[in-house]
């Protein structure tokens, strides 16, 4: 079937403006991509492609597309292991080309898309630090590649309030300006602050802003057909979910985000006790995840590890029996910056105080409380436990310090 074809078939559907993405991950087996980039969903998603798709899958669901063009994303990134992996990603562009579609390519894989000449039409580069150190040895090859192929650059925005966002349109018009090319601002799924699209405008094409609506109302092949919706998480309705449930504590990470969003920009997951078994099923419902217990038999508390069928954060979840054993659970952290958690708004430990714990946030300082603590609601091996949350402490930057 032919693009015009298509077209007038799809017209009067109203599908006009959806992106229809192919979700790639060249690996048989885990994650075909040489980057960690923090707001990535995919990594470990079970939605996440092992190996090519067949091209009977290709071209079922290229034929459904109402645009002119088809994206091949991430997931692993399509030009991962480029010498190794071209014919797979050949094949693909040659199918989609056959049904009268452009081909647009996501990549971090800057060195090779000079080499993409005559087989995609569009390239968006994203851009991380280590993408952005690379443009300048390559900016020669780009310049060539433009001659046939649309290139343009794009940013995953960090998951800022809106003012801090603001803050940042200067920085982003000088990298427009040092670029010389089109500059693609995407919202972060992981954000869960609202963003104004209006205020993120600039006068001009050049630097243009995608909400994540776009994305999540798109459709999408991985190892099903699908929308954004199915297969990507929005941060910000499960946190709100979270953030208002009668029956959860939420601490940890994402509490200190909450506080402090510019010096706490990632969380690697949400931390959650709750009161009510039934908020297990309700994130179920609502999210898709799956909880697997992993405390020992008859153990209390009873600690879960929940995983959505969507790519993105993971919950861990400890169930408890009352407000009293969530608090004390919470107020006998091993460090003063962590003795604050969120049920419909901040709870603080009164010994340390607001303020003091405010602070430390603000100043990543990690200290140690004076005193006894009482450890009985904590699993037997809390040492090692607290042992690997002072490394990874460490590794965001914490100063640890003892009480004096």
């Amino acid at each position: 079937m032919k693009l015009t074809e298509t077209m007038e078939r799809m017209g009067s559907t109203g599908c006009r403006h959806l992106n229809f993405t192919i979700i790639v991950n060249w690996k048989e087996r885990g994650f075909g991509c040489s980057k960690v980039c923090a707001y990535c969903n995919w990594r470990g998603s079970p939605l996440l492609p092992q190996g090519p798709q067949s091209l009977e899958e290709v071209r079922g669901f290229v034929r459904k597309c109402c645009k002119s063009f088809i994206t091949i994303s991430g997931g692993g990134d399509p030009l991962y292991r480029f010498e190794e992996n071209f014919p797979s990603l050949l094949s693909m562009t040659g199918t989609i080309k056959e049904e009268g579609y452009k081909v647009r390519i996501i990549t971090r894989e800057v060195k090779h898309v000079a080499k993409l000449k005559g087989v995609v039409d569009h390239v968006s580069i994203s851009l991380d630090d280590d993408v952005l150190q690379q443009i300048d040895n390559y900016q020669h090859l780009l310049d060539s590649a433009s001659q046939q192929i649309d290139v343009e650059f794009s940013l995953v925005l960090p998951p800022l309030p809106m003012a801090g966002l603001l803050e940042l349109k200067p920085q982003y018009a000088a990298l427009h300006k040092r670029l010389g090319r089109r500059l693609v601002l995407r919202e972060n799924f992981n954000s869960i602050f609202p963003v104004d699209a209006a205020s993120m405008a600039f006068g001009h094409s050049g630097i243009v802003f995608v909400p994540k609506a776009l994305c999540l109302n798109s459709r999408y092949l991985s190892t099903i057909d699908c929308t954004g919706h199915e297969i990507v998480q929005d941060n910000a309705a499960l946190a709100g979910f979270l953030m208002g449930h009668p029956d959860a504590y939420l601490f940890g990470g994402f509490v200190k985000h909450l506080i402090d969003p510019v010096m706490h920009l990632e969380y690697s997951d949400l931390d959650v006790i709750t009161t009510n078994a039934g908020l297990m099923e309700s994130l179920g419902q609502q999210f898709g995840f799956m909880f697997k217990e992993v405390s020992p038999e008859g153990a209390y508390p009873r600690y879960f590890m929940g995983k959505s069928m969507r790519a993105g954060k993971s919950v861990q979840l400890i169930l408890m029996d009352s407000e009293v054993d969530a608090k004390k659970f919470i107020f006998n952290a091993q460090y003063a910056v962590d003795r604050v958690g969120f049920n419909r708004g901040f709870f603080f430990d009164t010994m340390i105080g607001e303020d003091a714990i405010h602070d430390a946030i603000h100043n990543k300082v990690a200290q140690t409380v004076p005193g006894t603590r009482s450890l009985e609601l904590f699993q037997p091996d809390r040492l090692q436990v607290e042992q690997r949350h002072k490394s990874k402490l460490i590794k965001k930057g914490f100063l640890i310090a003892s009480h004096k």
